[in-house]
């Protein structure tokens, strides 16, 4: 029996020390590091972590927000924890604790998954039509990607292009091109792909 920490920022220039000093404190000996998105369950950390788990042991997250950002992907993930006899713990979501047979957190945790799902979108509905007004008052021309036409940088925006039609994961063209998330998913739709 142990008990690990699964620790998540969005992207490589975020720091994870925060998280990792409270799961240090509640007991982590262990830890699965992912700089990535939680937006998808394609993240090898994640992955490890869930292939790796064994009855008794425990996951302990900084928050909720940590393991998913989908309340479907979140739901299916403690599934799996589940599953394999595990239990999840939260340090700042003093509610999530799913380390013992307990149906009131079981509960309250669809709940607040379901709540912290509709927040998120509640944001993003609120930014899309801050941007609406600010494009018919020709304010907002958005972030430009790093990728532009011309030379070699034209030639690795077609490449990456072609590799998403192709079916690659934004995961493997991530990796493959050395270029953001963000910076494939505005290529896609500045070229009407996505």
């Amino acid at each position: 029996m142990k008990t690990v920490g699964y620790i998540r920022v969005s992207s490589e220039g975020q720091n994870i020390a925060r998280q990792k000093k409270s799961l240090k404190e509640a007991g982590c000996k262990e830890f699965y590091i992912e700089k990535l998105s939680g937006a998808s369950m394609e993240r090898p950390e994640l992955q490890r972590m869930l292939d790796e788990l064994e009855a008794g042991d425990t996951v302990i997250i900084h928050e909720i927000s940590r393991l998913s950002r989908s309340t479907k992907d979140l739901l299916t993930i403690v599934e799996i924890i589940q599953s394999k006899g595990a239990g999840l713990k939260s340090i700042t979501d003093k509610w999530l604790d799913l380390s013992d047979d307990n149906p009131m957190s079981e509960f309250l945790f669809t709940i607040f998954s379901g709540l912290a799902q509709f927040e998120r979108k509640m944001i993003k509905q609120r930014q899309k039509e801050g941007i609406e007004i600010a494009k018919s008052q020709g304010k907002f021309k958005g972030r430009k990607t790093k990728l532009v036409e011309g030379g070699k940088e034209e030639q690795r925006m077609k490449a990456i292009i072609e590799a998403y039609k192709q079916g690659k994961s934004i995961n493997d063209i991530r990796t493959t091109f050395k270029v953001g998330t963000g910076t494939i998913y505005r290529l896609l739709d500045r070229e009407g792909i996505k």
